[in-house]
């Protein structure tokens, strides 16, 4: 099924269902979808659910209280290679604990060397998987892989497509330092900017994009 893009709203929610399911390895009910993003009707929390169905994010099991199931599919794009450069594709990294962003890769994908010609250090990439639609209007959407060159925020330009992790979200987002402050920078009417300090254990900028992969 295709899959529509995502209000920021509806990001968070689906962001949500996933971080709970990856955690408890089950899904969450209505009561603790509403709790986590501050929603004290019932009713706001099926109507978030219903367009996520309606997008094609999840599918739900009618009269189950624990009846979500994901949609998306976990597959590698990229597929073997040889003697190709094997990057690993990151897991769910706190932003406070950059350090782990290798760690326990959720696999290693072959790339196509030319991708990393533009990469000052190529054994600086990786690949993330872009957690919201904030960039759509760049043409990158949620679900695509992103291949990163890991490289500290001083070493970038403003204007540059950077990753980011935000929390545990890793988006996609234009650069920009001004005033002390990082400024991350959608592409979307339906998301905000955001600006933090430099040292706020809520940001980390990974680095620049080099390039993206999707499967239609």
């Amino acid at each position: 099924m295709a899959q529509d893009r995502l209000t920021q709203r509806q990001n968070e929610a689906y962001e949500f269902i996933r971080g709970y399911m990856d955690e408890h390895r089950k899904p969450p009910t209505m009561q603790e979808i509403g709790d986590a993003l501050g929603i004290a009707s019932t009713n706001g929390v099926y109507k978030l659910l219903r367009a996520l169905e309606k997008k094609g994010w999840i599918e739900r099991e009618k009269h189950a209280a624990r009846g979500i199931r994901l949609t998306e599919e976990d597959q590698d794009p990229f597929g073997a290679g040889g003697d190709r450069p094997r990057l690993p594709l990151v897991s769910r990294t706190a932003s406070d604990q950059p350090d782990r962003l290798r760690e326990r890769p959720r696999r290693l994908l072959s790339v196509d060397d030319r991708l990393l010609r533009t990469a000052a250090d190529p054994d600086a990439c990786l690949i993330g998987q872009a957690g919201d639609d904030g960039m759509n209007g760049a043409g990158i959407y949620k679900g695509d892989l992103l291949l990163i060159e890991e490289r500290d925020w001083t070493d970038v330009d403003n204007g540059t497509l950077v990753a980011v992790l935000l929390e545990e979200r890793l988006l996609p987002r234009e650069f920009d330092f001004a005033n002390g402050r990082i400024h991350l920078r959608p592409a979307d009417r339906h998301y905000s900017e955001e600006t933090f300090p430099p040292d706020h254990p809520g940001c980390y900028v990974i680095g620049p994009l080099l390039g993206l992969i999707r499967t239609l």
